[in-house]
């Protein structure tokens, strides 16, 4: 939780937020030492907090970013962090948004069904473009979290179900446009225990298994973010394990030769060094 210096601003009109930076220094420090993997790329989930002030801070510890609107992708691109480390996910994308994403050459579009593959193919294929997309994956893993956040299991609305994913990952290869990077999974929030992504890790083995025996592999992996903070003792625990996070996908995660891992990371990075003062 931030340390807030009372007496040195007692005078100030509330409310207010207070944003400690140097505990944010430390957690980004934390994070670059556990992830310092040649092939570990760390995002930032913008969602969690776009104050200007946070995010340059984030952008000079090296960290890329997670956007899941237009509004996100520009306030990154005014924040000064480079088209190729920002990747786009979220639900129902707007063409005005595709168009952003392509005109600017980000990273990577999160494709969370074939509609959006469809569109985003046409859009690119319009101003003569090759769009590079992850497709997000619904695997049916409960994270255990509370159920107004869990977003990887079969009943709720986001990612490619996997019985419909050989033939969305078909459609990729035929579309001329359309660059298959990689798969994207993001099973909830707030997770607070490291079993959920364990099951995460086997569950991708499997896929890249399958997809392997028909000659498909993937450039990249995107395992998502969903870390939580310790809300009950937040002024014993105000970074998170990221060494016990990092481990679990490093110890059970079988990447191949050369292939990418990305994380998207938010409230675990700012959630603790915000505080929002009042009287």
């Amino acid at each position: 939780m931030a340390q807030f210096p009372i007496k040195e601003f007692e005078q100030l009109r509330t409310p207010f937020y207070y944003y400690d930076l140097n505990l944010l220094q430390k957690t980004l420090e934390e994070i670059n030492k556990y992830s310092a993997k040649e092939n570990y790329h760390v995002h930032y989930a913008i969602k969690a907090n776009a104050n200007p002030e946070i995010l340059r801070n984030i952008k000079e510890s090296g960290l890329g970013i997670d956007c899941v609107s237009g509004g996100e992708v520009q306030t990154a691109l005014n924040a000064g962090f480079e088209p190729s480390k920002i990747v786009f996910a979220g639900v129902g994308k707007s063409d005005w948004e595709i168009e952003l994403g392509l005109d600017n050459n980000i990273s990577c579009f999160n494709v969370e069904s074939a509609a959006e593959l469809d569109v985003i193919q046409e859009i690119a294929e319009s101003k003569g473009k090759i769009a590079n997309i992850a497709l997000r994956v619904n695997p049916n893993i409960d994270a255990h979290t509370h159920h107004y956040i869990t977003t990887g299991l079969a009943e709720n609305k986001f990612g490619i179900s996997l019985e419909l994913l050989d033939k969305v990952i078909e459609r990729c290869i035929t579309s001329p446009n359309i660059n298959l990077q990689g798969l994207h999974f993001h099973i909830g929030s707030q997770i607070t225990i490291n079993e959920p992504f364990k099951r995460l890790c086997a569950k991708i083995n499997e896929l890249q298994h399958h997809y392997e025996a028909q000659g498909i592999k993937f450039a990249s992996i995107n395992v998502g973010g969903g870390l939580g903070i310790d809300y009950d003792n937040p002024d014993t625990n105000p970074i998170p394990d990221f060494k016990s996070y990092f481990e679990t996908f490093d110890k059970h995660l079988e990447l191949r030769e050369g292939q990418q891992l990305h994380f998207e990371l938010g409230r675990s990075i700012v959630g603790q060094c915000g505080s929002l003062i009042t009287k």
